[in-house]
């Protein structure tokens, strides 16, 4: 797909790996759109890249997504990409449970909520792209960190459902794709330790690879390249096996130490 030209709508972008990627869309060529919670972060983003515009918008409120899509109307996306997600650390219980909840309600419920909104959009173009954000959790268990995984799980089973039915429907000028990366160095996963022998990710090395992905179409990828070995390596084994290499390897106490962003 060719992104220079395109407009790529990008939620949760008003810091972190949602501006990287904005960022990375615009050196490509594209018309960034940035979307952010925060009003005042999304004028300081915007502000940094030549030609972006930018919006105000909670994805958990569908009033306020069908506004920024209604301010779209004329300039329609090319690209959005489901950015916006949080993250709470802790033992199940000691997290409260409005935390879990607002964890599903951002990362899964605010992105099909987007989507939901802005596929009529992207089916109407000659070319479009869907990218979710998932996360490596959507594959392994993810002790103190049981409701962010359960929601990144839950958006990489409706990223390949989407995927599919557009494939059944014959509605494929659509593109949908799957990014599943590691721990990233936004702050997000303060105080967490990646698998053993697995580096920290930055930003725009997730972003950089956003934008491939969409230039090639890609379905599904992860990253760093030792958790695509391990994962290669690993898909075929049993559960309890599993697990036991997980233990080793550090991922099960990964987030024991989490000191993330806690607003």
């Amino acid at each position: 797909m060719r992104v220079a030209g395109s407009r790529v709508l990008v939620t949760g972008a008003g810091h972190g790996l949602g501006f990287a990627i904005a960022e990375a869309f615009a050196r490509a060529g594209a018309h960034a759109v940035i979307t952010d919670l925060d009003p005042e972060r999304v004028s300081a983003a915007v502000a940094k890249l030549p030609g972006a515009t930018g919006y105000a918008l909670d994805v958990t409120k569908p009033e306020q997504i069908a506004d920024v899509r209604a301010r779209l109307a004329t300039s329609p996306i090319d690209i959005l990409v489901n950015n916006a997600g949080v993250a709470f650390g802790g033992p199940f219980l000691d997290v409260p449970l409005a935390k879990h909840f607002a964890t599903i309600n951002v990362n899964l419920a605010g992105l099909i909520a987007v989507t939901h909104a802005f596929l009529p959009d992207l089916l109407a173009r000659p070319a479009a792209h869907v990218v979710n954000i998932c996360s490596a959790s959507a594959f392994i268990a993810l002790p103190h960190g049981t409701t962010y995984a359960a929601s990144k799980w839950a958006v990489l089973g409706f990223t390949d459902s989407l995927r599919e039915e557009l494939w059944v429907k014959q509605q494929r000028n659509v593109s949908v794709t799957a990014i599943c990366p590691g721990f990233i160095t936004t702050g997000l996963f303060g105080g967490a330790r990646p698998t053993k022998g697995v580096n920290w990710l930055t930003p725009e090395a997730v972003a950089l690879a956003v934008v491939r992905a969409v230039e090639k179409r890609r379905e599904f990828v992860m990253l760093p390249r030792a958790h695509r070995i391990m994962y290669a390596l690993t898909a075929g084994l049993p559960r309890g096996v599993y697990r036991g290499l997980c233990r080793v390897m550090g991922v099960s106490r990964s987030m024991t130490g989490w000191t993330g962003h806690q607003q």
